[in-house]
């Protein structure tokens, strides 16, 4: 299941790209760089050491990417 919202995070990132995540393009250089890292640790904790549960990693996940998800909502409703 966190594969699943990762893999959603990177597709909403493309989907986001022109009409930037904040209003300073150095935050979401800060945010690609955080998401990346994320990203990292769930394969580390996957396939070489169990750094925390499962569902714990959910958690960080779906809280990290929330300003994403949130974003995506605002720019959908806003085109219409």
């Amino acid at each position: 299941m966190t594969l699943v919202v990762l893999m959603l995070g990177l597709f909403l990132m493309i989907y986001l790209k022109k009409p930037y995540l904040f209003s300073k393009r150095v935050f979401d250089y800060i945010f690609l760089v955080g998401y990346l890292l994320l990203l990292t640790l769930y394969i580390i904790n996957t396939a070489f050491v169990r750094i925390m549960s499962d569902a714990l990693f959910l958690i960080v996940t779906v809280t990290f990417l929330l300003p994403l998800f949130i974003r995506s909502i605002t720019v959908k409703s806003s085109t219409k």
